[in-house]
């Protein structure tokens, strides 16, 4: 998991590290952690009518960002490429390019790319934002596959970091 972590652009790690945002892994429920406590027995946004909750999901994006070991994998109460690579693009989205992922430009390229390279579940912007940057970090392979996916969406992630 840390080494998958590692494959973000060190720009970009050290910003997540200077505005103190922290990363756990963890092997117990998220909503076990004070952090997130208040959002035991809740349903999270997209996992209406599973049966699931806040206490089942494996990550969470916010401060600290959260995942669960052993559940890195698609399909693993998830539908992410990667769980730590998702759930930390949710940060980098939100807090070190502040909302990025709402952005005029990110928005258009949203809407013109998101249904040629994923599923349903990610037609929230910050989804697909975060989506797309696990597939350009987790390995050489699916980096490609979002190259040729949504080009426009590769270009956007790998230029983030000179807007550092």
């Amino acid at each position: 998991m840390i080494q998958r972590i590692s494959n973000i652009d060190s720009k970009t790690l050290y910003a997540l590290y200077n505005k103190n945002i922290r990363i756990k892994l963890i092997n117990f429920p998220i909503t076990y952690l004070p952090e997130y406590s208040y959002l035991k027995g809740q349903v999270p946004r997209g996992w209406e009518g599973t049966g699931y909750t806040w206490d089942s999901v494996p990550g969470i994006g916010g401060n600290p960002v959260v995942a669960r070991i052993g559940y890195s994998n698609y399909g693993n109460m998830h539908t992410s490429i990667n769980l730590e690579l998702h759930e930390t693009a949710h940060a980098i989205d939100r807090y070190v390019f502040e909302n990025i992922s709402y952005s005029q430009e990110f928005l258009r390229i949203h809407a013109y790319e998101y249904k040629s390279f994923s599923n349903s579940s990610y037609y929230y912007p910050e989804e697909y934002f975060a989506e797309a940057y696990a597939y350009y970090y987790l390995n050489s392979s699916t980096r490609e596959m979002l190259k040729t996916r949504a080009p426009y969406t590769y270009q956007f992630i790998q230029n983030l970091s000179l807007r550092l």
